[in-house]
């Protein structure tokens, strides 16, 4: 058996596939709820089943993966992904569409938490770091170009159709999975599998202040992203009057900050490390935050010009584009022991956080700037604040860490 290291384009599509299969379906949400004939409701709910399914596939198979190995799982997430796109490609109700839409999740979660582990298992130090800034990149380009490929496939077919797609995607997972996947995790570094080992293993990881504290910081800022995530549209469209085009725009270009700073993480992790870089994002979130709130704070009926609001939001996209890859690096390390365990709670926990997080702003006020970019300062401070009392203690130098890694082979 092999143990080599995973393709990296293989590697990039089963931890990416979660944002394609979301964004490429939302321009079809009407046309389904017409088509099914079924409530805005239950449209919006294969949705929230997909991400819902997302995260618990990435905390039930990581902890999997440490006991029976990295391949198999994503071969069989890659299969049932694959399955569950044709049979949404076929469902005839809306409900039987929001359980299909559940599985179709699990399945891509099993993808993102493994494919993570793997990285761990077979990268070291700032080599590690830079694969993660890779596949980072590569997952934030997919909510800017999947919503073009979405739109342009209902202008050669229906809602159908971008399940037929999907379908395509899974099965070229099954043929990466299947020849350019190997195993990763020896058996000799391989845990028990009894249900007790499983809990005792996550167990271990929570009791770590190392590795739960990281993680902490990441549920709290992936919190107040999805509170711009679920707000901005509405936001900025009622309150602004931009319209769907103005928006996407806006969110377009946001999102190009985001790509281009998981750019700049991957070039400069090496020489700087992770921490240092975490520390810079979060100093940038929390002085975009604090902008945002101060600007319409003092602005006429708290309503910043757009110019100002889109100004602090492309500083809060990008800085969160330095952030993301920085904070995965930081968990995988403290939780190298269990590796799938620690990709599971890293990624999982946070993603559960978001999904709750994302009705506050309509809780708060749907319509107005100051009530969305408030939820997301306060989440920012919390986050600033954890992360400097509980910043990591011993420091490696970058470049001894790469002279370490290539000295052992890694």
């Amino acid at each position: 058996m092999s143990f080599s290291r995973p393709w990296l384009p293989a590697l990039i599509l089963v931890t990416a596939v979660g944002p394609l299969a979301t964004d490429t379906y939302l321009a079809s949400l009407p046309a389904m709820q017409a088509d099914l004939h079924t409530s805005a409701a239950v449209a919006q709910l294969t949705m929230t089943a997909f991400i819902g399914g997302m995260a618990i596939g990435q905390v039930l198979s990581g902890p999997v993966s440490d006991a029976h190995g990295r391949r198999r799982l994503v071969i069989a997430g890659s299969v049932v992904f694959a399955a569950t796109s044709l049979l949404c490609a076929v469902a005839t109700t809306g409900p039987l569409l929001v359980l299909l839409r559940l599985a179709q999740g699990l399945a891509a979660g099993v993808g993102v938490s493994v494919g993570r582990a793997a990285v761990s298992d077979t990268y070291a130090g700032p080599r590690a770091a830079a694969v993660f800034g890779t596949l980072s990149t590569i997952g934030l380009i997919g909510p800017v170009v999947a919503p073009v490929i979405g739109s342009g496939l209902l202008h050669v077919g229906d809602w159908r159709t971008v399940f037929l797609f999907l379908l395509a995607v899974g099965v070229l997972m099954v043929v990466l999975a299947s020849t350019a996947f190997p195993e990763t995790l020896v058996p000799e570094r391989r845990q028990p599998s009894g249900l007790g080992d499983l809990a005792r293993r996550t167990q271990d990881l929570l009791r770590d202040g190392a590795f739960v504290a990281p993680v902490v910081v990441q549920c709290l800022v992936v919190a107040g992203f999805f509170v711009y995530i679920g707000g901005s549209s509405i936001v900025l469209q009622s309150q602004y009057a931009i319209g769907p085009d103005g928006y996407t725009l806006v969110f377009a270009g946001n999102a190009l900050a985001m790509v281009l700073a998981s750019l700049t993480f991957r070039l400069l992790v090496m020489r700087t490390g992770a921490e240092v870089l975490r520390r810079l994002s979060l100093a940038g979130l929390l002085v975009s935050a604090s902008y945002l709130v101060v600007s319409c704070l003092v602005a006429t009926d708290h309503r910043p010009p757009l110019a100002v609001v889109w100004a602090g939001l492309a500083l809060m996209t990008a800085s969160l584009g330095l952030f993301f890859p920085a904070s995965t690096v930081i968990v995988q390390a403290a939780g190298i022991r269990s590796a799938g365990t620690a990709a599971a709670l890293g990624g999982g926990l946070p993603f559960l956080t978001g999904a709750l997080t994302t009705p506050l702003t309509g809780l708060l006020d749907a319509e107005r700037v100051l009530p969305m970019t408030s939820a997301t300062f306060g989440f920012i401070v919390v986050a600033v604040v954890v992360a400097a009392r509980f910043s990591p203690t011993r420091t490696v130098e970058p470049l001894e860490e790469i002279r370490r890694a290539v000295t052992s082979g890694v």
